[in-house]
């Protein structure tokens, strides 16, 4: 029985390691990610704009303007209809290109571990053909890859993603900002924020730790784990044999 029972031990270890790596998926909280909570849980440099009444079609007629809504339809005379990303029927931020450079679209600061690889992505849509909006995603102040192009086809969702290591901060702030200036068309949609954990602690991208690029260590399987067993117990019988 002792020798069933440690076998079984080992079995449950290997099975709880196995479950370890899935604990490291947990993303730090962005705050109204998807915008369901309405105007809140984020900065920006932009004029809220609101109505009691809707549709109210001429809301959203000023640039640098912005706005929490379920369709752009119901805040412009000459932007479509079409549901955010999340589920169709949910919020979205919707915002009137600022003509000011610079100006900051959205921004959150949330905590992170150091020494630690994310992916930050967003959704964003066009909701008018001309002059797509050119996004600038940035972290800490560092923008991350190319400035994000917005197709002219409206209601058309479009990911961005890029990597980040977090370094020895301990907190990022991720910002927004549009680089298109343009006064007549640069209007667009943006919904489901997210930075996730891809690697933990000691994975960097320069320095001591695995490659990125290297597969994860394999799992014994539990067939293989009792053979193990069995061959350590078969050894101890051996060694108490002997010393008999």
């Amino acid at each position: 029985m002792p020798a069933r029972n440690g076998l079984a031990a080992v079995v449950l270890a290997a099975a709880a390691c196995a479950a370890l790596p899935g604990l490291a998926a947990a993303d730090p909280i962005i705050p109204n990610a998807s915008f369901s909570l309405g105007n809140s849980g984020f900065a920006t440099g932009y004029t809220h704009a609101s109505s009691p009444t809707l549709p109210d079609l001429r809301l959203m007629y000023p640039e640098g303007t912005y706005t929490v809504g379920a369709s752009p339809s119901q805040y412009h005379s000459l932007w479509p209809g079409f549901g955010d990303h999340t589920t169709g029927d949910g919020g979205m931020l919707i915002v009137n290109g600022s003509p000011s450079a610079g100006v900051l679209v959205w921004s959150v600061t949330v905590d992170v571990e150091p020494d630690t690889e994310y992916d930050f992505s967003a959704w964003a849509a066009s909701v008018y053909p001309r002059s797509p909006a050119s996004l600038a995603f940035s972290v800490n102040g560092t923008a991350m890859d190319a400035p994000f192009l917005l197709p002219s086809e409206t209601g058309l969702w479009q990911r961005f993603s890029a990597g980040w290591y977090s370094g020895d901060d301990t907190t990022a702030r991720l910002s927004l900002v549009d680089l298109n200036t343009v006064r007549y068309g640069n209007d667009f949609a943006l919904d489901d924020i997210a930075l996730a954990l891809v690697r933990p602690s000691g994975s960097t991208r320069s320095g001591p730790g695995p490659d990125p690029d290297d597969p994860p260590p394999a799992v014994p399987e539990p067939s293989s784990l009792i053979l193990l067993g069995s061959g350590l117990a078969a050894a101890a019988g051996r060694r108490r044999r002997r010393s008999a």
